[in-house]
């Protein structure tokens, strides 16, 4: 053996404590043999693949993923939804009767969205409060002219008649209208969620003439509501 196998030799110890090649304290003896069992390597600070830990983690996370899907798929079908959005006037006859002297208002939950409830040849029908506009929504909304009968917004003096068509702009067409029905009881139930956009001004003809002087500012009605 050469000197350099020889230093080599030497500074090589061997990698386990068991090893009889390692001595102790005692530089002439080695330690005692002891009994040594294999393990597969769990690699640097991992988990060890068979401990009930990680194979309980194994079989959550495929539920937790199925979870979220889930929860994902509630949220956009049911989540989203806001549920029915209707308001009980009252009798159909008693609401065609409040109604024929002069619109009214009803809001669902007393608070917007509100409509106005009136006659249109005849039948009843629900003028958004809303106008056309961004402008003409919430208290900027559409009132009524008592002089007048027309529906108007004062923030953009779009004026509307009667029927609820476009007498003047800005806006570019008539009032939107809620969706009506009556329900088995016979009482009249203003749907808010079903809206149909009102008719564009250059096909709804000319406007019904006003039934008197029209209002430079519609002041806001606070006798407006229905209560039946």
């Amino acid at each position: 053996m050469t000197e350099r196998e020889k230093g080599r030799e030497r500074f090589t110890e061997p990698l386990d404590a068991a090893d009889p090649r390692f001595v102790g304290p005692d530089l002439d003896q080695p330690l005692p043999p002891r009994d040594r069992r294999l393990v597969r390597s769990r690699g640097p600070g991992g988990e060890n693949p068979d401990s009930p830990a990680v194979r309980a983690f194994r079989i959550a996370l495929p539920l937790l993923v199925l979870a979220g899907i889930a929860v994902v798929v509630l949220v956009f079908a049911v989540g989203l939804s806001p549920g029915p959005q209707e308001a009980v006037v009252g009798p159909v006859d008693a609401v065609r009767s409040a109604v024929a002297r002069r619109p009214q208002r009803v809001c669902f939950h007393d608070n917007n969205p509100c409509a106005w409830l009136t006659l249109r040849g005849g039948e009843l029908v629900a003028f958004n409060t809303n106008g056309p506009l961004p402008q003409e929504y919430g208290r900027q909304g559409v009132g009524w002219c008592e002089s007048s009968g027309w529906f108007g917004s004062n923030a953009t003096g779009s004026r509307y008649d009667q029927q609820g068509q476009l007498a003047r702009g800005p806006a570019r067409r008539g009032l939107d209208r809620f969706a009506l029905r009556t329900d088995d009881a016979g009482r009249l139930v203003v749907d808010f969620k079903q809206l149909t956009a009102g008719e564009p001004g250059y096909t709804s003809g000319p406007p019904q003439p006003p039934d008197g002087p029209d209002c430079e500012q519609i002041p806001f009605d606070r006798q407006a509501d229905l209560r039946l």
